[in-house]
């Protein structure tokens, strides 16, 4: 009896939590014409900045599949007593994105190491290996030599921009985390 009556309220609580209100608006055609409409007159009004990039910045999410966003931009209208579906993040207003599908060669399911490599030298390797291309294999050290690839960081400095950085949030410190409660082996203050 007991099961029955918290699966009762199990059911009942999912029913209200996945419910949403829809807007009269999203029931004609038209709103959909005109939003998308509006969206690709945005597209096409975007003037193009065809100047040779000073500073690039390249944002990675790793494990940030469509999705792992999708999810997030549903939660976050959830958040704002919206649906969610509709919400735009910031990312989606970058006016230039791309996706990477990134496997490792030697297996289906990739690591942090073999994607960098993917993400970073534009070559796919095998798993449990970095900066080096699919002919060298993991715990076997001697197939390394001759199989290093070059990354963005090596072409950048060849074309001559010499001032890199590479900003990582555990060197970020303060700015990344809201409370410095949170700070890894910090003393507590307010």
């Amino acid at each position: 009896m007991e099961t029955q009556k918290w699966s009762i309220m199990a059911l009942c609580l999912l029913g209200v939590l996945g419910s949403t209100t829809v807007k009269v608006e999203e029931e004609n055609p038209e709103f959909w014409r005109a939003q998308g409409a509006k969206a690709l007159q945005a597209a096409l009004n975007r003037k193009l900045n065809t100047n040779v990039a000073k500073n690039i910045m390249l944002f990675l999410g790793d494990g940030m599949g469509i999705t792992t966003i999708t999810a997030a931009r549903i939660l976050k209208g959830q958040m704002h007593n919206q649906s969610g579906e509709e919400t735009v993040m910031t990312m989606d207003t970058f006016p230039h994105a791309g996706l990477l599908k990134t496997y490792s060669v030697d297996f289906q399911i990739p690591d942090s190491s073999s994607t960098a490599t993917a993400y970073l030298c534009g070559v796919k390797t095998n798993l449990n290996t970095v900066g080096v291309n699919a002919a060298a294999r993991n715990g076997i050290c001697k197939t390394q030599k001759g199989n290093e690839v070059t990354s963005i960081l090596k072409w950048a400095k060849d074309a001559g921009r010499n001032h890199i950085s590479v900003q990582l949030p555990t060197s970020l410190g303060p700015r990344v985390y809201p409370d410095p409660i949170d700070l890894p082996g910090k003393p507590y203050y307010r």
